[in-house]
């Protein structure tokens, strides 16, 4: 653990010195500094990065570590099913939605860290101007480098996910998972 702990704290992406400190608290057994909650941070990542037409951000229940997309609050949205923020409002923390410049610089990273020196120039050339999401997404998938992509955006927004609940006093303890 300590290796992983090591290679968090060189890596240095947002939220790798949270999880580094967390697992050093574990391999202590001492408490994770915060309030220690089981979320779902892939289903919160998902919630404050995601797609703007369906990413507003999102409502962590400080109870449960559950996570609700912020359109779960709005009785118009929701129906019946929406959650009232309003009735407990110490229950709640509001999450911002991550603005598209993490995923750029996602894309931007995982191109520099490419070997093959003119797939990488391909990648970066992608990445200019509009649409670069699009042509990003296209070259990856044509040169077989999905599940790799894949990976690295995934880890890169979990990290992000951590790093806004610990900027809150929020650590990740426990395992919730969404189904």
């Amino acid at each position: 653990m300590l290796s992983i702990i090591n290679r968090l704290i060189l890596r240095g992406w947002d939220g790798d010195r949270v999880l580094a400190d967390d697992l050093l608290a574990t391999l202590r057994s001492e408490p994770l500094s915060g309030r220690a909650l089981p979320v779902d941070l892939e289903l919160l990542s998902a919630a404050i990065e995601g797609d703007p037409e369906f990413a507003s951000g999102a409502y962590l229940d400080l109870t449960t570590g559950e996570v609700y997309r912020g359109d779960e609050a709005d009785l118009a949205e929701a129906g019946e099913d929406a959650i009232d923020v309003d009735a407990d409002p110490d229950r709640w923390l509001w999450l911002d939605r991550i603005d598209s410049g993490a995923g750029w610089n996602d894309m931007s990273e995982f191109a520099a860290g490419l070997h093959d020196e003119a797939l990488r120039e391909r990648m970066e050339r992608a990445i200019e101007g509009a649409g670069a999401f699009r042509r990003f997404r296209d070259l990856v998938h044509e040169e077989g480098l999905a599940g790799r992509w894949d990976a690295f955006s995934t880890d890169r927004a979990i990290g992000r996910a951590r790093a806004a609940l610990a900027g809150n006093g929020i650590r990740v303890a426990g395992l919730r998972t969404h189904t």
